[in-house]
């Protein structure tokens, strides 16, 4: 009989070929459609992949990406990028994902980005608050770091240029408003969502307001080999809007890239979050996802703030029919925490690391790129697999 650990093991090796699925089975779905041949900067765009995968926590899954870019009259980066994902699970979980942006709105120069997730976890993560909770292979294969989410979330972010600056630079203001609805309850009395029953459980509302600024110059928005892109903002949520619960989260983010080598980029992202006030359980600085600590489970670390570190080395190592196809790799090592009355506050204490690889194929249009990783940390060994890079 196999151990736990040597069960996960088989588990992982069993994604493998499903990931490897995925990457070859939309080379068979890729759709491509250009008006006018000449015209390599216009036309509209798009991609179809099917996804198809197993593990034991989900059971078999399937699904598909739609994306269609549309770059009108040689609009840069896009006039529009409609990307629509839904993914379904023998367990009974649903994720589905609608975002659309679009950088020429109400007749001006105003990027708007609305954006869609509604999602049901039959199971879904809880492991407590703090940097340093509990955690074995025996309690998260018996269902104790279990409960059940149902979420739907809208998003509108409006974006605007006030000033250029060098050759690409921009210096962005947005403005975003956000409604969420949670149902967060319990599978059985033997779960730590149960023992604790965390601030936000049961039905919930969220209605936020937020505002910030951007900075950016890089020579891709998609693919970006050197250069830098900066954000910092806030949300708030209260009475105001007409929410349940009264909160702030402030949060900066730093990404950097910079090719050491024909082809060879290193990109390093620093994240920070903070929260102010009460706010629910699921709206707490979170880390340990497919953007960030890879390898640990979702939703790993809650907090009241964290702080993240992402570095990674990326290449493109074979070209195929003139750039329409290329494959590539990608090195990568996580770091952070969570802060919370229960940790300890040294800036430099207790942090997790995560390191791992991955591949990557772009197919037909550059900026439509496959991205597969595999996250290694102390307690677990997962696949992740998406359109583009996390950052």
């Amino acid at each position: 009989m196999n151990s736990p650990g040597e069960n996960k093991i088989l588990k992982y090796l069993l994604l493998i070929p499903c990931a490897l699925i995925l990457f070859t089975g939309s080379l068979n779905a890729q759709v491509l459609n250009v008006p006018d041949e000449e015209d390599t900067e216009g036309g509209v765009h798009y991609s179809i992949v099917p996804m198809l995968g197993y593990s034991s926590d989900t059971g078999l899954l399937g699904g598909g990406v739609l994306q269609r870019f549309n770059y009108g009259d040689g609009v840069s980066p896009f006039l529009s990028n409609l990307k629509m994902d839904a993914i379904f699970s023998t367990n009974g979980d649903i994720l589905s994902e609608f975002n659309y942006q679009r950088t020429r709105s109400f007749g001006r120069d105003i990027r708007s980005e609305i954006s869609l997730i509604g999602e049901l976890y039959r199971q879904a993560h809880y492991f407590g608050i703090g940097n340093r909770t509990e955690f074995s292979d025996e309690l998260y294969d018996d269902k104790y770091f279990m409960f059940e989410k149902k979420i739907l979330d809208i998003s509108y972010r409006a974006r605007k240029t006030v000033a250029d600056y060098g050759f690409e630079g921009n210096f962005d203001i947005y403005t975003e408003l956000g409604f969420s609805l949670m149902n967060a309850a319990e599978r059985n009395g033997n779960t730590l969502f149960a023992e604790e029953m965390p601030h936000g459980e049961n039905k919930n509302r969220v209605n936020s307001f937020g505002f910030g600024v951007i900075a950016e110059d890089r020579d891709s928005e998609f693919n970006p080999t050197e250069g830098y892109r900066y954000e910092a903002g806030l949300e708030t949520s209260g009475a105001f809007s007409w929410s349940e619960y009264e909160y702030s989260r402030l949060h900066a983010e730093l990404r950097h890239y910079v090719e050491i080598l024909p082809d060879v980029v290193i990109a390093q992202k620093i994240t920070g979050v903070h929260t102010l006030g009460s706010p629910p359980f699921w709206k707490r600085a979170s880390l340990g996802d497919k953007y960030g600590l890879r390898g640990y489970h979702l939703d790993r670390f809650l907090g009241d703030s964290s702080i993240l570190h992402v570095l990674e080395a990326r290449t493109w190592l074979f070209s195929f029919f003139e750039d329409d196809l290329k494959l590539g790799g990608q090195l990568f090592w996580d770091s952070g925490r969570v802060f919370s009355q229960f940790d300890s506050n040294g800036f430099f204490d207790e942090w997790n690391h995560t390191w791992g690889f991955g591949g990557a194929i772009s197919l037909f249009n550059p900026d439509f790129i496959l991205r597969g990783d595999l996250g290694i940390s102390p307690e677990a060994t997962l696949i992740y697999a998406g359109v583009g890079y996390i950052f």
